[in-house]
């Protein structure tokens, strides 16, 4: 297993299914933002934008790196279901 599966799979146990939570987190964002809902890609986008900006600090921060491949991941999963 790789360091992101094994990852995923962690976080998979800890917080429950990432799919379910991107799009709670969709629905959040949006009625914090006043608009409708953001579709749950989006929201794999948006996380995979924020570990990009933190890696423009810390280059070498191994564990953003790994989230970013998580997001990219979790993201194809949605938009190709």
């Amino acid at each position: 297993m790789s360091k992101v599966e094994t990852i995923l799979a962690s976080r998979q146990d800890e917080y429950g299914d990432a799919i379910d939570n991107f799009v709670k987190i969709g629905k959040i964002w949006g009625a914090l933002l006043d608009i409708d809902e953001i579709p749950a890609y989006q929201v794999a986008l948006m996380m995979d934008a924020l570990k990009t900006v933190r890696l423009f600090r810390s280059p070498e921060h191994e564990d953003s790196w790994l989230d970013k491949q998580g997001y990219t991941q979790h993201g194809y999963e949605i938009a190709t279901q």
